[in-house]
């Protein structure tokens, strides 16, 4: 699940760009020393690590000053400083990468210099976890109308996912089209995983983007691969599906496929994440992601960052399934060379079109928070994107009327970047370690 601030994140995996989260439900303490001690580090690593020098020497500026003005010095709870000093780092460099995190459970400060490759000792143990989550596939099928479906949660390096990935595309191969889901993917974990991936989509090795990295002053050029395991799927149209979480890694595979006229993008902009970097503990309780290089595309000149990848067609990323199939379908007529296939999808275009989804109003409002810049509401029914549903503020709350197709609703405020409970509804339910607001609608 995207996003509650009141997780604790402990990042393992130093990678090319995005973050797995596990989370700490235990909350410490913290002292002014705990305070200092993290500013002081995070202004160090940052001066020495990000990609922006000189922002980074504006967000020193901003906590030198933010510890003269005494800004932190009531935040006793590890959670509650790490989020504000997130929120801090992010509207000063205008970068979603930047994060911090706190574990109430010590952790070991690491010092390397170098966060893009994992200790050798790491790689197995890695494997294994990335194993359990199934290398960020949540599912695999094909849809009616013989149209191939993936939907991903995150991707990875194809040393540990390359034959999962081949099989995964030896599924769908003999489909007339496909579509990508990304409504809920946070991002890739190596550099390997999107060209491995859009290997499968071109005949021969392809461009994709560049990623400049500060350390060492280097560019590196990323290519699709001339040969992968299993079949390819070269020559059928492929349809990406999108939302406000897609992020990071995830937008790059979007991105880089709109540009090349490969995939349409249907859906929501994306949350706009393209300063690729890794994860270092600070201190025994505290960890900051620092965005170490940047994307590059080699046919705009430029990236997603703080922009987001703009879809081809804008819908509602809940309906967003449902047009990519209708769009895939009418592909398929328009393409078939023989009676059969264009009259089943024809009869599958029909039926979906009549049995489009029925969704229900709901309504939320928050009282208070008068001088909050933005709010928006996030949960399962809108894949806990932050910026899809934003509330606006009228006779001293915010309010806001969105659409629904499940009557069970689990929720939070986002306030300014901060995740918070329904402070007028005390119904809650429990999702693994996350408690979320919960209301049922008839």
């Amino acid at each position: 699940m995207y996003s509650q601030s009141i997780l604790i994140m402990k990042i393992r995996i130093f990678m090319l760009c995005w973050c797995l989260f596990y989370a700490f439900t235990s909350i410490a303490q913290i002292t002014a020393s705990d305070r200092q001690q993290a500013i002081d580090s995070i202004i160090t690593q940052l001066n020495n690590r990000y990609v922006f020098p000189e922002t980074a020497k504006k967000i020193e500026n901003m906590l030198v000053e933010a510890v003269k003005t005494r800004k932190y010095q009531n935040l006793t709870d590890g959670n509650a400083f790490a989020n504000a000093l997130t929120e801090d780092l992010r509207s000063t460099a205008r970068d979603k990468h930047l994060a911090v995190f706190y574990s109430p459970e010590p952790i070991t400060p690491n010092t390397s210099k170098d966060l893009l490759n994992n200790p050798e000792q790491e790689s197995t143990a890695e494997g294994e976890r990335l194993k359990l989550m199934n290398y960020g596939i949540r599912k695999v099928d094909v849809l009616r109308g013989n149209i191939g479906y993936l939907d991903f949660n995150f991707f990875c390096s194809p040393k540990f996912a390359g034959d999962t990935y081949a099989a995964m595309m030896n599924y769908v191969s003999h489909t007339n089209a496909l579509i990508i889901d990304l409504r809920n993917c946070g991002g890739s974990m190596s550099a390997d995983a999107i060209p491995f991936i859009c290997s499968y989509f071109f005949e021969k090795p392809v461009h994709l983007v560049d990623l400049y990295w500060r350390q060492g002053d280097v560019t590196n050029q990323y290519w699709s691969y001339a040969h992968v395991s299993g079949k390819k799927y070269t020559d059928k149209p492929i349809y990406i599906v999108t939302g406000g979480a897609t992020f990071s890694g995830a937008e790059e595979l979007a991105y880089d496929l709109k540009n090349l006229k490969r995939a349409t993008i249907i859906g929501e902009t994306t949350g706009g994440g393209a300063n690729g970097g890794g994860t270092i503990n600070i201190t025994d309780h505290f960890a900051i992601n620092i965005p170490l290089g940047r994307a590059i595309s080699p046919i705009t000149k430029t990236n997603w960052e703080g922009v987001g990848v703009t879809p081809d067609v804008s819908v509602k990323s809940k309906m967003a399934l449902h047009h990519a199939q209708i769009l895939a379908l009418q592909q398929i007529v328009k393409n078939a060379i023989d009676v059969a296939t264009k009259e089943n999808a024809n009869a599958v275009l029909t039926a979906l079109k009549a049995d489009a989804p029925v969704f229900k109003k709901v309504s939320f409002t928050l009282k208070g928070f008068k001088d909050a810049t933005t709010v928006a509401v996030a949960g399962n029914f809108n894949n806990w994107s932050a910026v899809s549903d934003l509330l606006i503020f009228e006779k001293g709350q915010w309010m806001i009327t969105t659409d629904t197709d499940s009557n069970e609703l689990s929720y939070k405020f986002v306030v300014d970047g901060k995740w918070i409970l329904d402070p007028i509804n005390k119904k809650t339910i429990t999702d693994g370690q996350n408690i979320n607001s919960f209301k049922r609608i008839k």
